[in-house]
């Protein structure tokens, strides 16, 4: 009985103590600008809008190429959302390999989509969409092992060669 009782008053003192939670703010560290070169015109197929990745390069505090390996399967949730699936492989200028995966969004009127679906070389003012990613990353480079486990966030914008990302480690 004086075990339950100390387990009563125990419990009843935790419920009433104040929940503390320690404030955490989000920030975000420049990774690198990644820009894609993408072939033109995309395979269309069904709501697929598929794009072979040709080339494109890193800048920032990982410099280097994305390598003409990979592609982008994008898909039309709706006829102003792309919801992107890619798939890449990077080269830093020291040799080092990095596979990059990502999904996110392209959210647009149907005028830019009429131009994605086409395929033709454009630039569009980015105030004009919502384009925004979530890059994961695989390496066995112990130079570069801390992408294994970092959350980024990539902010695109669409180019006349293809898409440009600004990416970000959320810290």
């Amino acid at each position: 009985m004086k075990k339950i009782s100390c387990l009563l008053i125990s419990l009843v003192t935790c419920a009433a103590a104040p929940y503390k939670v320690s404030a955490q703010e989000i920030t975000a560290e420049p990774i690198f600008v990644m820009t894609a070169d993408l072939a033109r015109p995309p395979v269309l197929a069904g709501t697929k809008v598929i794009y072979a990745v040709t080339g494109g390069t890193l800048t920032g505090k990982i410099a280097g190429k994305v390598l003409p390996i990979g592609g982008d399967f994008a898909t039309f949730s709706n006829s102003t959302t792309l919801k992107l699936d890619v798939r890449l492989v990077l080269q830093t200028e020291d040799s080092a390999t990095i596979y990059c995966t990502y999904t996110g969004f392209l959210n647009a009127d149907e005028e830019i989509y009429k131009l994605i679906k086409a395929g033709k070389g454009y630039q569009v003012d980015p105030s004009k969409y919502y384009f925004r990613t979530n890059p994961i990353f695989e390496t066995s480079s112990p130079k570069y092992d801390w992408l294994n486990h970092t959350i980024t966030v990539g902010f695109g914008t669409i180019t006349a060669k293809g898409v440009s990302y600004k990416i970000y480690a959320i810290k």
